[in-house]
C-alpha cells in the first residue's frame, strides 16, 4: 500500500470519526476520537473472528504502516509541540518557573523511580519476569505528563491562568526530562553501554542545555525571516521549515529536539508575533491553530488504532488494572514531595493536597508514550510494556479526561494556590 493511499485513509478515518463525535457522541474531540478509533479496531476483530471481515491480519499490517513511534517522535511532535507552546504566555511561565521546574525536572525523576521500583516488586510478588533495569524503562516512558494529551483535553475545562500555566510549562518540557531518563535506562537494558551517575548527569545537561540553546538559534532565525517578509505563503514556509529542520538537527547533535521546539514556540508566540502586522499575523495563527487540531485528531486516532498491535490477556488486562493504581499513586507521591519541598522552603504558597490531586488526575498520559513503548527491541519485555502502556493511557485519556471536569469545580481550582 503506497504512502499517500495510507495518509488518506488516516484522513478519512479522521474525519468520519470526528463527524461521528460531533453528531453522536458530543465528547471532547480527542477523548471521542480515540474511543471511536477503538471501537472501530474492536468492530474489526469481531467481524474478522466472524469470517465477515477478511483476515484482520491485513488490518494490523495496515496500522505496522502507521508507525507511531516513527510517525509521533520523528514526524508529528515538533509541530504538535510549536503549535501548542505558541500560544503560550512566556511571563505567566516565568513567574511560575520554580513549580514548574521542580515538576519537569524533579517530579519526573522521582516518579520514574517510583514506577519503576513499585512495578518491579509487584510483578516480581506474582511471578512475572521483568527486570528492574526494564520496568525503570516503563517508568520513564510514563512518568512524563503527555503535552499532546494535556494541552489537548486539560486546555479546554477553563483553569485558572496560574493553573494553565504550571499544567502547559510542566507537560511541554518535562518530555524532554523523559526522553533522557529512557534513553538512559534503555541504554543500560541492551547491555550497549554502563553509564555513570558523572555519564547520565553530562547526558542530561546536553540534552536540556543543548535544546534550549538550538532552540534559541532557531528562535532567532524565524524572527529575523517573519519579521522581513510580507508573504503569507512565504511566512507558512518559513515557520514549517525552521521547526522541522530545528528538529532533525537536534537529533543529529543529540539534544533534546522537544524542548528546541518549545523554546522556539515560546520565543514566536510571545516576542515575534507581537512584532507582525495584524494582518500578516491572523492567517498565520489561523494555519498554526488548524495544524494543532488537525495534527491532535490525527494522533488521537492512530493511538486508537494501534490497539491493533497489543496482544491483551486477561492476566495482562489484571496485571494493567494494578499498574494503573501504581503510576497514579507514584504521581502523587512525586508531585506531593517535590512541591512540598517548595512549600516548606517559603517559594510557593498553595494547598498542597489538593494541588496535588489535581496535578496527579490530570497528569495525562497519551502518544509519546505508546510511541516510546513501540521503540523498543522486539523480546518479551516489549510485549508486556506495550500492554501496561496502552491500558495506562486508555484510563489515562478516557477515564481522567472524561471525569477531571467533573472532579475539579472551577471555585475549587481558585483556592489551590494562594
Amino acid at each position: 500500500m503506497s504512502l499517500f493511499l495510507v495518509v488518506c485513509i488516516v484522513m478519512g478515518l479522521t474525519a468520519l470519526f470526528g463527524f461521528l463525535n460531533d453528531r453522536v457522541l458530543h465528547l471532547q474531540q480527542s477523548i471521542g476520537l480515540m474511543i471511536l478509533a477503538v471501537g472501530f479496531t474492536f468492530l474489526l476483530a469481531a467481524l474478522s473472528a466472524l469470517g465477515i471481515f477478511g483476515d484482520f491480519e491485513h488490518f494490523k499490517d495496515f496500522v505496522s504502516q502507521l508507525s507511531l513511534n516513527d510517525t509521533l517522535l520523528n514526524g508529528l511532535l515538533c509541530f504538535l509541540l510549536f503549535a501548542g507552546s505558541v500560544n503560550v504566555n512566556l511571563r505567566e511561565l516565568g513567574e511560575e518557573r520554580r513549580v514548574i521546574l521542580t515538576l519537569a525536572v524533579g517530579a519526573t525523576l522521582v516518579g520514574a523511580t517510583l514506577v519503576g521500583f513499585g512495578l518491579w516488586a509487584f510483578l516480581g510478588a506474582f511471578g512475572i519476569g521483568l527486570g528492574l533495569v526494564y520496568a525503570f524503562v516503563f517508568g520513564a516512558l510514563i512518568s512524563p505528563t503527555d503535552p499532546i494529551a494535556a494541552l489537548a483535553i486539560l486546555g479546554k475545562i477553563g483553569l485558572p491562568p496560574r493553573l494553565e500555566a504550571i499544567i502547559n510549562g510542566e507537560s511541554l518540557f518535562n518530555d524532554g526530562v523523559g526522553v533522557v531518563i529512557f534513553t538512559i535506562a534503555l541504554t543500560v537494558a541492551m547491555g550497549t553501554a554502563q553509564p555513570s551517575a558523572l555519564d547520565a548527569l553530562v547526558l542530561f545537561l546536553q540534552e536540556v542545555l543543548g535544546g534550549i540553546a538550538l532552540g534559541l538559534v532557531a528562535s532567532v532565525v524565524m524572527h529575523f525571516m517573519l519579521s522581513r517578509t510580507h508573504d503569507y505563503g512565504t511566512q507558512v514556509l518559513t515557520s514549517l521549515s525552521v521547526v522541522g529542520l530545528a528538529y532533525a538537527t537536534a537529533e543529529h547533535i543529540e539534544v533534546s529536539g522537544p524542548i528546541a521546539i518549545v523554546v522556539t514556540g515560546l520565543v514566536m508566540g510571545n516576542i515575534t508575533r507581537p512584532r507582525l502586522e495584524k494582518r500578516k499575523l491572523f492567517p498565520l495563527k489561523t494555519f498554526w491553530r488548524a495544524v494543532d487540531e488537525g495534527l491532535n485528531s490525527i494522533v488521537f486516532v492512530l493511538i486508537g488504532l494501534h490497539i491493533a498491535l497489543v496482544q491483551f490477556s486477561l492476566l495482562a488486562l489484571l496485571v494493567a488494572a494494578c499498574v494503573i493504581v501504581i503510576c497514579l499513586i507514584a504521581r502523587w507521591l512525586s508531585v506531593y514531595i517535590t512541591l512540598g519541598g517548595l512549600v516548606r522552603a517559603g517559594q510557593l504558597r498553595a494547598d498542597l493536597l489538593g494541588l496535588s490531586n489535581l496535578l496527579t488526575w490530570g497528569g495525562l498520559r497519551g502518544g509519546l508514550a505508546i510511541a516510546m513503548a513501540m521503540s523498543l527491541p522486539n523480546g518479551p519485555e516489549k510485549n508486556l510494556i506495550l500492554e501496561m502502556t496502552f491500558c495506562v493511557v486508555a484510563f489515562s485519556l478516557i477515564v481522567q479526561g472524561l471525569t477531571i471536569g467533573k472532579l475539579f469545580k472551577a471555585d475549587s481550582l481558585s483556592r489551590l494556590l494562594k
